[in-house]
């Protein structure tokens, strides 16, 4: 397991977690993105959203990562995970899902995970079972899928 430490996202981060998404989007060459399709992610992270916790991933004192959970009645959502793209393949985001599932955990039984398409194979390898694929827009097709959070990780 790689050696990162966890804290609380803050929102004068905002401008580096939507740096980090969109370098992620870029990195997987998402077939016809929608003018603008992450142009408001920055003001929604300042604004902030009561009910989603986002928790930071720092390396060596450098954010390499975050994700987002919201607690809803029946699961967990896993709202966003991104990961540096320079860390991609190297381990961390496994120890990030880990994380991650720890934490939803102490909120629910299932997490569900809107994946899109580069994101997809990694929540397969995690565990993670697809339950149906949803088009966001023409030619960009994510998988809606649920882990079981009662399942030994």
């Amino acid at each position: 397991m790689k050696s990162l430490t966890f804290r609380p996202g803050r929102q004068d981060e905002a401008e580096l977690f939507n740096e980090m998404t969109l370098a992620g989007v870029r990195f997987y060459d998402h077939p016809n993105p929608p003018p603008n399709d992450f142009a408001d992610l920055a003001a929604m992270l300042e604004a902030g959203n009561p009910d989603e916790v986002i928790t930071v991933a720092e390396h060596d004192g450098e954010v390499i990562g975050f994700y987002g959970l919201v607690v809803e009645d029946d699961f967990v959502e896993l709202l966003r995970m991104f990961l540096a793209i320079d860390r991609i393949g190297r381990g961390y985001g496994r120890t990030l899902w880990r994380h991650a599932v720890e934490s939803a955990r102490r909120h629910g039984e299932r997490l569900r995970i809107l994946a899109d398409p580069g994101a997809r194979g990694f929540y397969e390898a995690m565990g993670a079972e697809l339950d149906r694929e949803v088009e966001a827009y023409p030619g960009f097709v994510l998988g809606l899928y649920w882990y079981e959070l009662t399942d030994s990780a």
